[in-house]
């Protein structure tokens, strides 16, 4: 199978998981092992081509909550306007700005301290295996919780270290954020949004990152990699958000666990005897 091939296979992947609660970082290391990705993509990072195929499903975020993300917009640019004072009929828009802020330094933290730790970690399957279980039953504890609540400071913090520990592969981000806000009380639709809007500056932020780390490293073939697999993953995560917003309005998001548990358990014997 040649590495354009896998590109694409890995970008759909991507796509289709990262917005369900099944650890697309998980599914992505068990297919890069299983198709022998390794030493089939030209990269000097295989962390970076993870991170631009979440670029590609970045996008999808954008555009399905496009106006959201254009009122937090104008709500800070009024807000500076007015001198930084909250004053006005912008208010809940910006306090959202400052949930995103305040929810993001976890996993900034997190990621800048232990960046070595966690991409040694991408390196063995077994332990996505484990994490893809530990997930699903995480996921479990989350049925039949679909509060009205709205979001606290404190209960951003929390949904923010629970971004933070998703950075591992196979801890599903959409699955710790959505199931942690949903066990504090807030609604199915205020959970998935929030999540899904604090992916922004997380994923942004990586890449940058890891961009940096690669810079002079990259040639045009990993270029076009970094592209085709951003833009495929693009497409597969568009429609698979628009599919998981109509499955978390039937309240069955934790029925995600009936695959992640015998599919860890699965690759867990699979690492073990082969």
């Amino acid at each position: 199978m040649t590495g354009l091939w896998i590109v694409l296979i890995l970008a759909i992947i991507q796509g289709l998981t990262e917005f369900f609660p099944v650890s697309s970082s998980g599914h992505l290391v068990l297919a890069e092992t299983i198709l022998g990705a390794d030493g089939k993509l030209a990269l000097p990072n295989g962390v970076l081509f993870e991170l631009a195929l979440h670029i590609g499903t970045l996008g999808a975020v954008v555009v399905v909550y496009r106006k959201r993300l254009t009122r937090i917009f104008w709500a800070l640019i009024l807000w500076m306007r007015a001198g930084l004072r909250r004053k006005g009929d912008f208010n809940e828009d910006l306090s959202y700005a400052g949930w995103i802020v305040v929810g993001s330094i976890p996993a900034g933290v997190v990621g800048l301290l232990f960046h070595d730790t966690i991409s040694r970690a991408f390196d063995f399957p077994s332990m996505a295996a484990f994490l893809l279980v530990l997930t699903g039953i995480f996921l479990l504890f989350g049925k039949g919780r679909n509060g009205d609540g709205g979001f606290t400071w404190s209960a951003v913090l929390l949904i923010g270290v629970a971004q933070a520990v998703a950075i591992l592969p196979g801890c599903s981000r959409s699955g710790w954020t959505i199931t942690t806000a949903l066990l504090l009380g807030v609604g199915f639709s205020r959970a998935a949004e929030f999540s899904f809007l604090l992916s922004i500056p997380a994923i942004i932020g990586a890449f940058i990152f890891e961009f940096q780390l690669s810079e002079g490293l990259l040639t045009s073939g990993s270029v076009l990699i970094l592209f085709v697999g951003g833009a495929a993953s693009f497409v597969s995560g568009f429609i698979a958000l628009k599919l998981l917003l109509r499955i978390l309005r039937g309240g069955s998001f934790y029925r995600f666990s009936y695959y992640l548990i015998p599919t860890g358990v699965a690759a867990l014997i699979f690492f073990y005897y082969f």
